[in-house]
């Protein structure tokens, strides 16, 4: 705060003699003034907490956009301003309702303190299983939900999923895809990744619908999604997540999980998912597994019994 205030009174000196021969250096001690302030805004967020925090930035953006197009006397630039600014908060908001967080809870909630009483704790084993398994419990199954997350979109991996869901349902699989309003960077980037890949927009069920079908899968399959599955949202008060609304995978028959490593989310804490009873580990590159999963169903042949 100390660094903003001290911005604006230089920023008002500076208006008010803009010709003088130490304008440049005031300016550019503005821009460092501001360029610091910025950053102990941010630095101090968690990564659970980013894609919020990225679309807080753009509506700021777009306010200083507003801003400008008043000292410019531009009108094009305060319409775009606003409609940016507003589209951030718009945004922002959302996110922060599906995430059961404020603004303010975004903005100065510390979700690094937790990150070492998660390091401290007991150590935990996962289980993990292989494709060649994982592949004859989905061929056997009745209900097999898909939950993708970030790591589907960094892998590219949406088309491989298409050719999964394909196999499976030719095997007569009632196949569906869990969606979290927060899965990704942004709202509906999963569905925006699933469309893409041409899977049938009925099968894209969203979480609060899709919760009450989870007892009922024989196979939830979580595709690079961490946080949004973490059981630790509904047990455990200590945990930064706690309150996040999840998608309760832990709640089906069994499950796998598709992951590159053990290490924590964006969060930064454990996923107690990985460590339950009735839960397999998925080592690879989510387009790498899925791929040998499809490899695997189409060598198997035959229908589903």
């Amino acid at each position: 705060l100390t660094a903003l205030a001290l911005a604006v009174v230089l920023g008002i000196v500076l208006m008010l003699a803009p010709g003088k021969s130490w304008s440049p250096a005031l300016f550019l001690i503005i821009v460092i003034l501001a360029l610091n302030f910025g950053w102990m805004l941010v630095m101090p967020i968690g990564g659970a907490d980013m894609p919020t925090v990225i679309s807080i930035l753009n509506s700021y953006a777009g306010l200083a956009a507003v801003a400008m197009g008043f000292v410019l006397d531009n009108k094009l630039l305060i319409t775009a301003g606003a409609l940016d600014g507003s589209s951030g908060l718009i945004l922002s908001i959302i996110m922060c309702q599906a995430m059961n967080r404020s603004f303010t809870n975004v903005l100065f909630g510390a979700f690094g303190q937790v990150q070492a009483q998660a390091a401290a704790g007991e150590k935990k084993l996962a289980k993990s299983e292989t494709v060649e398994g994982a592949a004859q419990i989905m061929e056997q199954a009745g209900l097999v939900v898909i939950v993708p997350g970030y790591g589907m979109a960094v892998a590219q991996a949406q088309h491989r999923v298409r050719e999964l869901y394909d196999q499976l349902t030719k095997r007569g699989v009632d196949v569906r895809f869990a969606i979290h309003p927060v899965a990704g960077r942004m709202p509906g980037h999963m569905n925006v990744l699933l469309a893409e890949a041409e899977i049938p927009y009925e099968k894209l069920i969203e979480m609060d619908e899709i919760n009450s079908d989870l007892p009922q899968a024989d196979v939830v399959l979580v595709i690079g999604a961490n946080d949004v599955v973490n059981p630790a949202a509904r047990t455990d008060e200590a945990s930064p997540i706690y309150g996040m609304p999840i998608i309760d995978a832990d709640k089906a028959r069994s499950c796998f999980c598709i992951k590159r490593s053990m290490n924590p989310g964006f969060a930064g804490i454990d996923n107690a998912l990985y460590f339950a009873d009735r839960t397999y580990m998925l080592f690879g590159d989510a387009k790498q597994v899925v791929g040998e999963l499809v490899k695997q169903l189409s060598g198997h042949g035959g229908g589903h019994g």
